[in-house]
């Protein structure tokens, strides 16, 4: 499945999800959010989501980044999901009120989704337990 037919398929399963009170298609732009990780180039995660649970506003954010088969073990895939484990544990631990009033006292966390799940697992099912999770 080409790349952009895959983020189409996450965007309503995210539209739908009882835990997720706003999400937005990060697209690559000067203004778009960014993660720096030790590589030059910075990283532009699919999509950004502000959790809630039971109808509040819970101070978790998630970053997703997509992922198709054909990139599973890839170099740049692995690079990513280094950066994604280094800055979700960053973001248990570090102020992140330099962000701005919105996002104070919040928890960060950056997930790579892959279509291709292992065992065959769907990974709609990983999606609803990624925004389930407690970060």
């Amino acid at each position: 499945m080409v790349s952009h037919e895959w983020k189409r398929r996450v965007a309503p399963r995210l539209a739908r999800d009882a835990d997720v009170l706003w999400w937005y298609r990060n697209k690559v732009g000067r203004n778009s959010f960014a993660i720096q990780g030790f590589l030059r180039h910075r990283i532009h995660p699919d999509f950004v989501v502000q959790q809630e649970h039971e109808g509040k506003t819970v101070h978790r954010v998630l970053v997703i980044e997509t992922k198709g088969p054909q990139l599973k073990g890839s170099e740049n895939t692995e690079y990513k999901r280094k950066v994604a484990d280094y800055f979700t544990k960053a973001g248990k631990r570090v102020t992140w009120q330099q962000l701005g009033e919105g996002f104070k006292d919040h928890l960060f966390r950056f997930q790579i989704l892959d279509e291709a799940q292992q065992h065959g697992a769907d990974w709609q099912d990983e999606l609803r337990t990624v925004l389930a999770a407690e970060v």
